[in-house]
C-alpha cells in the first residue's frame, strides 16, 4: 500500500546516524511515516482535534458533549425515557443516571412519571433547557458549517458516507 502523510513531513524515514544517549538532545522531529498510513491514528487525530473544538463548543454552555447529546435527543423525542438514551448513545444505565440528575438539577430537563407505569420516568425539556439548547446548536452548527467548508461540499458529504460504512464495520483479529 502506498501511503502519502497528510501531515508535513516530520523528519526522516530513517536515522542515518545513531540516536543520542539522552533523547532530550535530538533536535530531530520525529518520524511519523509509520503512524500516518493508518486509518486508525489518522481518524484518531482527527477525532481528537474536532472534539477538543466541540468539546470548547458545548462548555462555554456549561455542557459536557453527552450532556448536550442528552438535551438533542430529548428535545428531538419528548417523553422518552433512560432506557432508550442509553442505547441510543451507548453509556451504561448508571452513568446516564448522573448525567439525568445533573440535567434535572440545572432545570434543563425535567422527569414525568409514567401514568401506566409508575416505575417509568419520561423525560421532557424545560423552557431554559430549550433556550440553552437553541444556544447551543447554534454554536455547534457555527463549528459544523466551518468543518464543512473546509471540507468542501463534495469531500463532506463522503466523509460521512464513509464514516456511516466504518461505524458497521466489524473486523475479526486472530
Amino acid at each position: 500500500m502506498l501511503c502519502h502523510p497528510p501531515f508535513p513531513t516530520l523528519g526522516p524515514a530513517h536515522l542515518s546516524s545513531p540516536p543520542p544517549a539522552d533523547p532530550s538532545e535530538s533536535l530531530d522531529p520525529l518520524d511519523l511515516s509509520r503512524l500516518t498510513c493508518l486509518l486508525g491514528f489518522r481518524m484518531t487525530r482527527a477525532e481528537l482535534r474536532i472534539r477538543r473544538i466541540f468539546v470548547e463548543c458545548v462548555q462555554s454552555f456549561d455542557l459536557k458533549p453527552v450532556d448536550f447529546s442528552v438535551l438533542v435527543l430529548v428535545d428531538a423525542n419528548p417523553g422518552t425515557n433512560q432506557r432508550l438514551l442509553c442505547e441510543a448513545l451507548d453509556v451504561s444505565p448508571p452513568n446516564l443516571a448522573i448525567v439525568i440528575a445533573r440535567l434535572v438539577k440545572r432545570r434543563l430537563l425535567r422527569q414525568v412519571r409514567g401514568r401506566q407505569d409508575r416505575r417509568m420516568q419520561h423525560l421532557h425539556l424545560t423552557a431554559a433547557g430549550k433556550a440553552l439548547l437553541g444556544q447551543a446548536e447554534g454554536r455547534i452548527q457555527q463549528m459544523e458549517a466551518a468543518l464543512a467548508n473546509a471540507l468542501g461540499k463534495t469531500q463532506s458529504g463522503s466523509l460521512l458516507r464513509a464514516l456511516d460504512l466504518l461505524a458497521r464495520v466489524e473486523v475479526e483479529l486472530n
